[in-house]
């Protein structure tokens, strides 16, 4: 028996290494399994990275595009803008001439009246006074 108990040691010791190297060797198959997975996850990572930017790139093409319209729009609205100021300088002007030809023409129509009631023989209505 005292052999039994010198030599239980030893055991203990063997399925104490035995029990260790169960245990490392199960966690280098769960750091593997990590390892795994996040090589796994630094792919979807950088597929989610490039698809990213594929779509910030149409974005700014997009962008670009719509700046570029409202760039042209802006020029046309200010042609059109140009044009209707124009047109209406025109009609001003054109009205003030025949303002100024109305006006005259009252002027030189009261001036006689004023002169026939005034009984001046000068003032006579002529057919110039238009």
């Amino acid at each position: 028996m005292r052999q039994f108990f010198s030599a239980l040691p030893f055991l203990i010791l063997a399925i104490a290494v035995a029990g260790c190297a169960s245990h490392d060797e199960q966690q280098a198959q769960q750091a593997e399994a990590a390892a795994v997975k996040a090589q796994h996850a630094a792919e979807q990572a950088e597929k989610s990275a490039a698809d990213a930017q594929a779509a910030a790139d149409k974005a700014t093409e997009a962008a670009n595009r719509a700046t570029k319209a409202v760039q042209e729009a802006t020029v046309e609205i200010n042609r059109v803008a140009d044009h209707l100021d124009q047109m209406q300088r025109d009609r001003e002007a054109a009205h003030g001439r025949r303002l100024s030809h109305v006006t005259k023409a009252s002027r030189k129509a009261a001036a006689n009246k004023a002169a026939v009631a005034s009984g001046s023989p000068a003032a006579a209505p002529s057919s110039s006074a238009r």
